[in-house]
């Protein structure tokens, strides 16, 4: 590939890396979305299906025998499996599963959990048990726009969005690499910094001793469509790359490229 063919390639895949992590943005904006609108107490399950089940704990209690729950359906069951501390907030919990009969006739329903012995003066909301035909019917529901489109969860569609940028972005480091030999055999860099000045602008490239630049050696400035923008005088030179200063009329950016042979 040539100069130029490396440069469109390199254009577009960094275009494509800066696409997927649009992409990968959104998946994960619609994840916390749905998770701020699915409310906390809410559950959608199927027939016949067992889900795992949080809920706070206010009430002093040693174990889970000492928790009891109440339902308008005699489909849903109730499991307590554990005591255990919240994961953000420290406070005590417990944690179960509901198993949903395959005799549930869809619609919603009410399960309560309270401490066994007399009612507590202000008892925990209900959970509302959303029980959906098929599911079909429950990705229709999702908050998700991702899951209701695919059926796939926004949490596993973005993480297979990183090989691809990983991908795209490892091509473009490479081919930027290649690029600077290409252009260091040609006597040219791209600029990477440019600084306005009092006296004008400092600008540095990567070009050295080892191109056979030396201080004072005088250098092109070129625009992005290959015009001469200004002309710089390199003060300060390293082995791979140089400092150079050039007039304040001119307006010079990153990305611009220095030649030594105009």
């Amino acid at each position: 590939m040539d100069l130029s063919q490396i440069s469109q390639k390199r254009s577009l895949l960094g275009k494509v890396g800066a696409a997927l992590c649009g992409l990968l943005f959104l998946a994960l904006l619609d994840g916390l979305i749905a998770q701020f609108r699915q409310p906390q107490n809410v559950f959608k399950v199927l027939p016949g299906e067992s889900v795992e089940i949080n809920g706070p704990l206010p009430w002093d209690v040693k174990g889970v025998e000492e928790l009891a729950y109440s339902s308008d359906s005699e489909h849903l069951r109730l499991t307590f499996v554990t005591l255990h501390k919240g994961y953000f907030l420290g406070g005590d919990m417990w944690r179960g599963q509901i198993a949903v009969g395959r005799g549930i006739v869809p619609g919603e329903f009410r399960l309560t959990v309270t401490p066994k012995g007399p009612t507590p003066e202000k008892p925990l909301p209900p959970f509302r048990i959303i029980v959906y035909a098929d599911a079909q019917a429950r990705r229709q529901s999702s908050t998700s726009m991702i899951q209701r489109f695919t059926g796939y969860s926004p949490w596993a569609v973005a993480p297979a969005f990183l090989p691809f940028i990983l991908l795209a972005f490892g091509m473009v480091f490479h081919l930027s690499q290649k690029r600077e030999t290409l252009m260091a055999r040609q006597g040219k860099a791209e600029v990477y910094r440019a600084v306005r000045q009092e006296e004008g602008w400092t600008i540095r490239f990567g070009l050295g001793t080892v191109h056979g630049v030396v201080p004072g050696v005088r250098v092109t400035v070129l625009d992005e469509q290959d015009r001469m923008v200004a002309t710089a005088e390199v003060t300060e030179v390293s082995e791979t790359d140089s400092l150079a200063t050039a007039p304040g009329e001119a307006e010079i950016k990153a990305g611009y490229v220095v030649s030594l042979s105009r």
